[in-house]
């Protein structure tokens, strides 16, 4: 549907809907459903069943393209769960490009005052994935690719380092993992003295 059809669709389900508004009420959130059911599924729409879930899927679509630089919880989402699907078909240069975009966002949206992944993830919920499990899974598949491509091995550091210097409040056991991993990388890179204190830190 293109976006005048969304929106001629929800003005035919009695739901009031403004561009320019829709902009303004969108900056006070970092969720498409959460505006939806603030904004949209209190007015008195008329829907069929099958129509009802339309005003969500509707929002979301709104956003991604009315106001695609304002990142929200559902974008983080999709670069996430499309992530899994190319890797688990060995695609790993579009999943780790789309995870890369995911975790982009997360340090934009996360503000910070929040120093642990786990407070990130009360701060973003309703992801399929949380970003504690789904940010060690980023760390493990970066290793992947980097047998045929070392540049992955640096991505793989500069991750590892950007988790640590922005969630250093971590659980224990995840910092040790990320300086595993650098270790472990920086080995793959021929740099051993640097591995070497990297894994002293451990």
């Amino acid at each position: 549907m293109s976006t005048l059809e969304i929106i001629e669709k929800l003005e035919s389900m009695h739901v009031d809907f403004e561009i320019e508004r829709f902009k303004k009420q969108a900056q006070n959130y970092i969720s498409a459903i959460e505006l939806a059911e603030d904004h949209y599924y209190t007015q008195n729409f008329v829907a069929q069943d099958q129509d009802e879930d339309f005003i969500w899927l509707a929002m979301i679509e709104l956003w991604n393209r009315i106001i695609p630089e304002k990142y929200n919880v559902e974008m983080i989402d999709d670069l996430i769960q499309e992530g899994y699907e190319d890797i688990g078909k060995r695609n790993y240069m579009d999943g780790i490009e789309k995870w890369e975009k995911a975790w982009n966002m997360i340090i934009s949206i996360v503000p910070p005052h929040i120093t642990s992944v786990t407070d990130a993830d009360k701060f973003l919920p309703g992801l399929s994935q949380s970003i504690s499990n789904w940010s060690q899974d980023f760390k493990m598949e970066l290793a992947n690719p980097g047998t045929k491509d070392a540049s992955f091995y640096v991505k793989r550091i500069k991750y590892c380092q950007g988790f640590r210097r922005i969630f250093p409040h971590s659980d224990e056991s995840i910092i040790k993992n990320m300086l595993r991993a650098e270790a472990e990388s920086y080995t793959e890179l021929g740099d051993m003295e640097t591995a070497k204190k990297l894994s002293r830190n451990r």
